[in-house]
C-alpha cells in the first residue's frame, strides 16, 4: 500500500503527530511524510490512502487544510484518515467531532472514503495563553489549571495512541 501524510503545523505539535504516524507506516508501506506547503492537491491520486493532520484554529480544521481539501479533485477509492492537535482543555465547549467534520464533508464530496480522525491534546502556544484566558475570562487560577493540563502534549501515550490509530485505518 502507498500511503501519504500530510501535515500543517505551526507550534510543532501536529509535526510531532505526523511523524509518529510516519514511523508506524513506513514500517510495512510505500510512505511519504509531507508539510502541506510541499504538495500539489492533484498530486496524491496515485496513492491508496492519505492522513491529514491539522491544528485546530477557531473550533475547526486551519483553513490552509480546508483550502487543500477543497482543491482535491474527485478521488474515487482513495481513503482518508485525519488527525488533529487541540488545546481542547482550553476550549471547553468544543466537541471533537465538530472539529473534524471538514473532514468527514471532504470525504462525502470528493467520493473518499473516511476512516476516522485522531484528535491529540495539544499545548497552546504561549503567546496565544493571555487572549484565550481574557476570552474565557478565566482567573489566572482556573488558567494555570488549564494549562497544567495541556503541558508536555503530545507526549509518549499520544504518539503510541496514534500508531495505533495508523495500523487501525491501514486495516480497514
Amino acid at each position: 500500500m502507498k500511503a501519504m501524510i500530510i501535515y500543517l503545523s505551526q507550534t510543532g505539535n501536529t509535526e510531532k503527530i505526523a511523524s509518529a504516524i510516519y514511523e508506524e507506516v513506513s514500517l510495512s508501506n510505500e510512505t511519504v511524510l509531507c508539510k502541506l506547503d510541499e504538495v500539489d492537491p492533484d498530486s496524491i491520486d496515485t496513492y491508496d490512502q492519505v492522513f491529514i493532520g491539522s491544528p485546530i484554529h477557531a473550533g475547526t480544521i486551519a483553513k490552509e487544510i480546508q483550502d487543500f481539501l477543497e482543491k482535491l479533485p474527485r478521488l474515487p477509492g482513495m481513503r482518508l484518515a485525519g488527525f488533529i492537535t487541540h488545546a481542547a482543555t482550553a476550549y471547553p465547549k468544543q466537541t471533537l467531532e465538530q472539529m473534524s467534520q471538514p473532514f468527514v464533508d471532504i470525504c462525502k464530496d470528493k467520493d473518499m472514503e473516511y476512516l476516522g480522525c485522531f484528535n491529540c491534546q495539544g499545548y497552546l502556544a504561549d503567546f496565544m495563553h493571555e487572549t484565550v484566558q481574557k476570552m474565557q475570562n478565566a482567573s489566572d487560577e482556573e488558567w494555570q489549571e488549564k494549562v497544567k493540563r495541556m503541558t508536555g502534549h503530545p507526549n509518549a501515550n499520544d504518539e503510541a495512541d496514534v500508531k495505533a490509530f495508523a495500523i487501525k485505518s491501514l486495516k480497514s
